[in-house]
């Protein structure tokens, strides 16, 4: 049960990730962030609060996905489980 005591008291968090330095992620989030930075120089003010707005809504369902996959994970492994446990032989003879 300790897995799920970390889970309740928070020292699990599913949804923080770390990523190794020169893996693809790292190159692709460092991408993003160029090209972010290169756009939000060439904006104006009110371009630059509509492109934070749309980020914003782009995090909130980012969010949403990632709870639906870790609901749906969960459902899954549950499921795997318990037809594991429904089809183990019998080991009396």
């Amino acid at each position: 049960m300790k897995t799920l005591e970390d889970l309740y008291y928070g020292n699990i968090a599913p949804h923080e990730h770390s990523f190794k330095r020169g893996s693809e992620y790292r190159k692709v989030l460092g991408n993003v962030v160029q090209y972010q930075d290169d756009l939000m120089s060439t904006l104006t003010e009110q371009q630059k609060e509509t492109l934070e707005k749309l980020k914003d809504c782009e995090s909130e369902l980012y969010g949403m996905n990632e709870l639906e996959a870790f609901i749906s994970g969960f459902k899954l492994a549950a499921r795997i489980m318990i037809e594991v446990t429904e089809e183990l032989p019998s080991t009396e003879n």
